[in-house]
């Protein structure tokens, strides 16, 4: 096949650049990023391939193309994919393809049928970049009336100037250069160069909201607006994009000032809070996004500010796909999936050593460093034990008396006043006798334990893991 039409033509070249311009904002740090072209067979898509293979040629830069097949249109689907095995032959690209069907994954995620294509379609194509270094980014063929409709979609779903921005010339791995041409100009560019295109019926004749909107609602823009009008979503998005970045940059710096001086990864839920009310769910959007689309929409943000400025320290917010937000204290973070599990260090694991008073032993004064088990000694009186020792974790409802406190009290405040996590209380060890708690491992020591000038005779009490896993023995 020559490539000498397709090369000269304006179209490539202007496209080639545009190309150029998006891998460079999209791979600024590889010298020479591969392309990955999205390749349905349609007009669109061919054309990007075309303009792609320019680019290529130009920069010396990889190219493949990646064709997805979902066999909603038996027959038609297998000619879509024996039509761009073709070409890429015939235009000498590597072509990656796969199948399945999206209609399980829609009854599964409760989704439209069309948004579990995409969810397909974009696992396929995040797989093929991983599994091929060279290639660094995927470019599809969406187009300015793709855009219109996009805009148009999210107008009337109640969106923000966020989603009226519509499609995004680069978003994360994917760049989109054909956004400023319409499909008329790309369907003129092949019939000049008489190259065919495969033609999918249900883009024109489907139920969906997008071929309606195609179908029932430009035509009657047209007809009340007048020719044209039906571009003006799209030059819309486009004006919306420059005030956008703008407030992205007051929205990161104000990120930047919220977050945790403890930890980076945490927010200061008073700072949050105190910002100006406009600004407060970009900041949490974007920490819940960190750098990726999170699926959450503006009432998760809403119901987490709610419940940020009702809530108390220790409670926990679960949001859809197994996300959740902990909040301890003034900072809030998030924890992957369900933070209701088993406790990670069990008292099963442990045993407890006790050594008389010798004349070189030294002194523990302290409780020990919970984070070091090495540290787990505890020197006491030795007339302050009463019977046999024993080790648990944490129980709710334990109460004892703190080493200075004349009464008792509930270890669950001792715990917060720690600044121990509500996740992590379950972890916690404490060595009781048979007059309860003496010791929480790390942290407190009973006021029976205290050391005094009188004391006569001490030991030494640490707490070890097992050598062997301990395991309960069944007698019956």
């Amino acid at each position: 096949m020559s490539l000498d039409p397709f090369n000269t033509h304006s179209f490539s070249r202007a496209v080639s650049e545009r190309i150029r311009e998006l891998v460079l904002e999209c791979c600024g740090d590889n010298p020479r990023p591969g392309l990955l072209a999205a390749l349905s067979g349609g007009p669109d898509s061919v054309a990007l391939l075309l303009a792609a293979k320019t680019w290529s040629l130009e920069t010396g830069s990889p190219l493949a193309a990646a064709h997805f097949n979902y066999g909603l249109r038996p027959g038609d689907a297998d000619r879509d994919a024996a039509f761009c095995r073709d070409l890429c032959a015939n235009l000498d690209v590597e072509l990656f393809e796969s199948a399945d069907d999206p209609r399980p994954v829609a009854r599964t995620r409760g989704q439209g049928l069309e948004e579990a294509a995409r969810h397909l379609r974009r696992r396929f194509f995040s797989k093929t970049l991983e599994n091929n270094s060279h290639l660094r980014c995927v470019a599809t063929g969406h187009h300015r009336d793709d855009q219109v409709e996009t805009v148009l979609m999210r107008l009337f779903r109640g969106t923000g100037p966020e989603g009226l921005r519509g499609i995004l010339p680069v978003s994360g791995q994917y760049i989109h250069p054909l956004l400023h041409l319409g499909r008329a100009e790309i369907v003129a560019f092949l019939e000049e160069c008489g190259q065919p295109w495969r033609t999918d019926g249900s883009n024109l004749d489907g139920d969906n909201v997008r071929a309606r909107i195609r179908r029932e609602l430009l035509p009657l823009a047209r007809g009340i607006f007048g020719p044209g009008s039906e571009i003006v979503p799209a030059r819309m998005a486009e004006l919306l994009q420059g005030d956008m970045e703008l407030l992205e940059g007051f929205t990161r710096a104000a990120l930047t000032a919220t977050r945790s001086q403890d930890d980076p990864d945490q927010l200061s839920i008073s700072r949050l809070l105190a910002l100006d009310e406009g600004l407060a769910p970009r900041v949490l959007r974007s920490w819940l996004d960190d750098g990726q689309p999170s699926g959450l929409e503006r009432v998760h943000v809403d119901t987490a500010l709610a419940w940020l400025r009702s809530g108390q320290s220790g409670s926990g917010l679960d949001f859809p796909a197994g996300q959740r937000l902990s909040r301890d204290f003034d900072n809030l973070r998030r924890v992957a999936g369900s933070a209701f599990r088993p406790p990670l260090r069990t008292a099963a694991d442990y045993r407890i050593l006790v050594s008389g008073e010798t004349a070189n032993a030294p002194i523990i004064k302290g409780v020990g460093d919970p984070a070091d088990e090495a540290t787990w000694r505890l020197t006491c009186p030795a007339s302050c034990l009463k019977g046999n020792l024993r080790v648990r974790n944490f129980r709710p409802g334990d109460r004892f008396q703190p080493l200075g406190l004349e009464g008792s009290k509930k270890m669950s405040d001792l715990l917060r006043e720690q600044r121990i996590p509500l996740e992590g209380r379950p972890e916690i060890l404490v060595v009781t006798d048979e007059a309860g708690i003496l010791w929480v491992v790390g942290l407190a020591r009973a006021e029976r334990t205290r050391l005094l000038p009188s004391t006569e005779q001490t030991v030494t009490i640490s707490v070890a893991k097992r050598s062997e896993p301990f395991e309960p023995r069944n007698d019956f």
